[in-house]
C-alpha cells in the first residue's frame, strides 16, 4: 500500500487519532500536512512524524470552519509539498461544544458541531476537490462515528446528527466524481483510546459492550485510511466503514 509521491492533508492531526492517521500515511510514503487548530500541536506532531524518516511532514495550523483560511492553507500546502492528493477530515470535537440530552440543550450549543463536522468538512472537501478532478486522481476520507447511525443514550445527539450529515454528502460526492479517478469514503469510529480519560466506571461499562474487549487505536484507523488512499483501495467509494470492535453494526 505505497503512497509514494502522494500529498496528504489530515485535519485535527495534532494528537490522538488524527496523529495516528498522519503517522501511518507518512509510513506508507505520503508527504503529510498536519493540521491542528493550535499551531504548537501541529508543529510538534509534524516534527514527530518527520523524525520517522519516512517522508516530509509540515505543520499546517488553521481553523477548518474558516473557509478563507482553508483555501489559503491548501494553497500553502501546494507550494510546500505539492497539490493535495489525499484529504482526511478528522477534526470533529469542537472546543466550545456542549453535550447532553437534546431536549435539554440550547440552539447555541448545536452550532459548533454543525460548523466543525458538517461545514468544516465541506470547506476542506470543496477546497481540494477541483484539483483532484483536474489531475484525475484523489482520495477524500471522512472520519465519522457510530453515533451517526445508532441512537445512543449518552448525550451525543447533535454530534451524531452532524456526522450523519457529512456522511450523506460523501455518498453524493462519490457518485459525482467517481469517473474522475476520485474516491470518497467514511470511516465511522467506535470508542478509541482517547476515551480512556473518562470516569473508570463509565469506561468499564462501555468496554463491556465492545465484543473485542478493548478500545481502538489511532494506528488502526491510520492503516484503514492508508488502504483507502492507496491504489488497492481505488474500487471502494461511497462507503461507510465501521471500525469499532464489533460494538455497532453499520447501516
Amino acid at each position: 500500500m505505497t503512497l509514494n509521491g502522494r500529498v496528504a492533508l489530515v485535519t485535527g492531526a495534532g494528537r490522538s487519532v488524527g496523529l495516528g492517521i498522519a503517522r501511518e500515511l507518512a509510513i506508507a510514503g505520503a508527504a503529510v500536512a498536519v493540521n491542528d487548530l493550535h499551531p504548537d500541536r501541529a508543529r510538534e506532531a509534524a516534527a514527530e512524524i518527520a523524525a520517522l524518516g519516512a517522508g516530509p511532514a509540515i505543520a499546517s495550523p488553521f481553523d477548518v470552519t474558516d473557509y478563507d483560511a482553508v483555501l489559503a492553507a491548501v494553497a500553502a500546502v501546494g507550494d510546500q509539498l505539492g497539490p493535495v492528493d489525499i484529504l482526511v477530515n478528522n477534526a470533529g470535537i469542537p472546543e466550545n461544544g456542549g453535550s447532553g440530552r437534546f431536549a435539554e440543550s440550547k440552539p447555541e450549543s448545536w452550532m459548533p458541531y454543525i460548523q466543525l463536522n458538517l461545514l468544516g468538512s465541506m470547506y476542506c472537501i470543496h477546497a481540494v476537490l477541483p484539483g483532484m478532478i483536474e489531475r484525475g486522481w484523489g482520495r477524500v476520507i471522512q472520519i465519522s462515528s457510530g453515533a451517526s447511525s445508532v441512537g445512543l443514550p449518552i448525550g451525543v445527539s447533535v454530534y451524531g446528527a452532524s456526522k450523519a450529515g457529512i456522511e450523506g454528502l460523501l455518498r453524493h460526492v462519490a457518485v459525482e466524481v467517481g469517473r474522475s479517478g476520485v474516491t470518497a469514503n467514511t470511516l465511522a469510529l467506535g470508542l478509541m483510546e482517547n476515551t480512556a480519560q473518562m470516569d473508570d466506571n463509565r469506561l468499564a461499562r462501555m468496554l463491556a459492550g465492545i465484543p473485542v474487549g478493548r478500545l481502538g487505536r489511532g494506528d488502526e484507523v491510520g492503516t484503514a485510511a492508508a488502504w483507502l488512499a492507496s491504489e488497492q483501495g481505488g474500487f471502494v467509494t461511497g462507503q461507510v466503514i465501521h471500525l469499532n470492535g464489533g460494538s455497532t453494526f453499520g447501516r
